[in-house]
């Protein structure tokens, strides 16, 4: 899982500002993980997150480390490891420091809840309190949010079971509506839909919140949606299609989840991005832009290969179009 800082929000001048920084880049405060931060150039240009669970085997945390430093060969890595068992972060830390040799910047880091320690398991104990650093701070006026864990933030993606019977009434009178156009319509509508509610996600409407659920169905409606995300607006996209996702009725918001998660990828929000594809697999569906999303994973692309990404997706749509 990845996160993005292509708009610099702060300089870390010591541990302390990078441990303050961390959560805000991920979306989330983390729990028994390994974070590894590529500074490449003088800034940071991904931070990764992965369970210690998932790198503990021979060879998975230095496989991680190498499809970082493939994507920036010039780069340098922090390894910050969150645990409450001290010796398990010690030993995994040590193993990726012994893979990175020099590229390593600075001295790997374990935190234990309330204190941490720098170089290795004998150095001097530090406290640690992210939300009193002033990158924290910077973070948070810039609008990056640090979700107390990650299962708060599996929460936004999922349909609120209380309102469910609401949700449902609400989604008939949208099918309703659908059904009732031609659907050579469809792109314009999602398209004027979309527009209108990008300008306030927050007062977007139930009702209209079904509308897009449904209308991004359309193959060819969802097609000029996507093509139409551009990174300064990704913000107002995860805003609204985090809403929209939880307006859809269970089994109906994969469309809306992979919008989500595209959106998320392309404002930097490692955290929800990876937290959709995982509903998705929970959900056991799969449409084509998960596909699209996880081969940029493996890649590790960052967000900024957003913007050459979606000319040439509409160049590609375009000769299509010709072709017919």
């Amino acid at each position: 899982m990845t996160s993005d800082t292509s708009v610099p929000i702060a300089r870390v001048h010591d541990l302390p500002d990078l441990l303050g920084v961390i959560p805000h880049l991920l979306g989330f405060h983390p729990e028994e993980s390994m974070v590894l931060v590529v500074i490449d150039d003088g800034c940071v240009q991904l931070t990764a997150r992965a369970d210690l669970g998932d790198v503990g085997s021979p060879g998975h945390l230095e496989l991680l480390i190498d499809r970082m430093l493939v994507r920036w060969p010039s780069g340098g890595m922090w390894l910050v490891a969150y645990t409450v068992a001290e010796a398990e972060g010690w030993r995994l830390l040590e193993r990726a420091r012994d893979h990175l040799g020099q590229t390593l910047v600075g001295d790997p880091i374990c935190v234990v809840g309330p204190y941490y320690r720098a170089g290795d398991s004998a150095g001097p104990v530090f406290p640690h309190d992210p939300k009193a650093s002033i990158t924290a701070v910077a973070a948070t006026v810039h609008g990056l949010q640090a979700r107390p864990s990650r299962a708060m933030l599996a929460e936004l993606v999922r349909p609120d079971p209380r309102e469910a019977r609401v949700v449902e009434d609400v989604w008939v009178r949208a099918l309703e509506r659908v059904l009732a156009i031609d659907p050579a319509r469809r792109p314009d509508e999602l398209m004027r839909a979309l527009r209108r509610a990008l300008a306030d996600p927050a007062a977007v409407r139930p009702d209209d919140l079904a509308w897009l659920g449904l209308l991004i169905n359309d193959p060819f409606a969802r097609d000029r949606a996507v093509l139409s995300l551009q990174r300064p607006k990704a913000g107002a996209w995860v805003e609204l299609w985090t809403r929209v996702v939880r307006a859809c009725p269970n089994g109906t918001q994969d469309q809306a989840l992979a919008v989500l998660a595209l959106a998320a990828w392309v404002n930097g929000d490692g955290g929800l991005h990876a937290v959709c594809l995982e509903e998705m697999d929970a959900l056991g569906i799969a449409p084509g832009l998960k596909r699209l999303l996880e081969s940029l994973n493996e890649a590790v692309a960052p967000p900024s290969d957003w913007d050459e990404l979606r000319l040439r997706f509409s160049e590609l749509l375009d000769a299509d179009e010709d072709v017919a």
